[in-house]
């Protein structure tokens, strides 16, 4: 094992275990084409068809700074919703570590970790003082995770049945947002118009491939990037027009056609979420259209297959890859196996999380909540900085 990272992360979400009383923790066999993983004792390992592997580790985390005059430090809150367990990465906030300055000088963070590690994802937040004049305001968390690469055995995905019911956990992933907004009406007649009423004759590994493929296919003009960016190059957030603009929009972003997917997926009554991550910059990058070497903010999508697990997909990666023509029962690059899912971490499941979705400039995976009615003078777009460091592949 690579450092400590492994067993933090499986000493938090485990527990101490003796050879008396250490859980059977079987190797899942391998999909042909990929490599055989080891045991897995991590948390989130997903059900067959869904398979996981080549585990690597990461530091990763958001700084945020505020302020480019002077302005009245109102005092508030900046949260952020870490992911913490999924098929694709597991993070251990036992090793979160926080820091907020005021004009350079190191203050208290007044740091909160809420909810239970185990759900999937936890709450952060960094309580800011209330002040006079401030200059800036500079915050940083960081913590260490672990990424997977993604397999899927797609002959048997495509008998998983549509379940009665779906689970407690994963409901929330059905509800329209101000951002994905997939109670609209335009989303409801492309799925009838998409599917010819046979939605739910159809398997749901199956039925939600079409319909990414079908989404995809809509957007002409996509462009490179989502990302907003200060004229120094520093990171804003992430350019979004909302799903329904989306699908009427000339120019797309990437982030764009997340948010449509996701749309469409819950309009037809699939789990989906979209994940705002940072991507390493390594690995293959004849397999990826974002270059080689550059780290970055970045987002995808997930669904939720019955009995198995999350399945990520990133409809930007998927374009020009010929899904036009593309048999539905062969495997796709970018939908389900993703061998490069280990070089991202995932660290949440909304743009502005807590905010219901809500666009509020640029966001980038987390808020800012003010906590005075006093005005603010001054106060610049903030800038978030990603913090991501390898740590090498990871073993039990």
């Amino acid at each position: 094992m690579h450092g400590s990272i492994g067993l933090i992360i499986a000493a938090t979400f485990l527990g101490p275990t003796t050879s008396a009383s250490a859980p059977s923790n079987p190797v899942h066999a391998p999909v042909p084409g990929t490599v055989a993983q080891d045991a897995d004792p991590w948390p989130g390992r997903p059900n067959p068809p869904l398979y996981r592997s080549n585990p690597r580790g990461y530091t990763v985390g958001l700084s945020v700074d505020f302020g480019t005059e002077r302005f009245l430090m109102a005092g508030g809150a900046i949260a952020m919703n870490v992911a913490t367990v999924d098929t694709t990465v597991v993070a251990d906030l036992r090793g979160l570590e926080a820091s907020v300055r005021i004009n350079g000088t190191p203050v208290p963070p007044g740091l909160q970790i809420e909810g239970d590690p185990a759900s999937g994802q936890q709450r952060v937040t960094l309580t800011l003082p209330k002040g006079e004049s401030t200059a800036a305001i500079s915050t940083r968390v960081t913590w260490p995770a672990i990424a997977f690469a993604v397999a899927v055995d797609e002959a048997a995905a495509s008998r998983v049945t549509w379940p009665r019911e779906w689970p407690e956990s994963v409901r929330p992933y059905l509800a329209a947002s101000e951002i994905i907004q997939s109670d609209d009406a335009v989303f409801k007649t492309f799925i009838e118009k998409t599917t010819d009423g046979r939605l739910r004759r159809t398997p749901i590994y199956v039925a939600a491939k079409e319909l990414v493929r079908s989404t995809i296919l809509q957007f002409r003009n996509v462009e490179g990037g989502s990302l907003y960016r200060e004229g120094d190059g520093r990171i804003v957030g992430f350019q979004l027009q909302g799903a329904v603009a989306t699908t009427a929009a000339t120019q797309v972003t990437p982030a764009d056609m997340v948010c449509a997917c996701v749309a469409v997926l819950r309009a037809a009554g699939i789990p989906a979420r979209p994940v705002i991550g940072i991507h390493s910059g390594d690995g293959d990058s004849g397999d990826s259209k974002r270059p080689k070497g550059r780290r970055t903010l970045c987002c995808w999508a997930e669904f939720h297959l019955p009995g198995a697990g999350w399945v990520p997909f990133d409809p930007f990666e998927m374009r020009g890859q010929g899904l036009r023509q593309a048999d539905i029962a062969r495997p796709w690059r970018w939908f389900g196996t993703i061998k490069n899912m280990n070089r991202r971490v995932g660290i949440a499941y909304d743009f502005a999380p807590f905010n219901h979705g809500r666009v509020l400039g640029y966001p980038a995976g987390w808020v800012y909540r003010l906590e005075s009615s006093e005005p603010i003078v001054g106060f610049g777009l903030p800038i978030t900085s990603i913090q991501m460091i390898g740590r090498g592949t990871v073993r039990p």
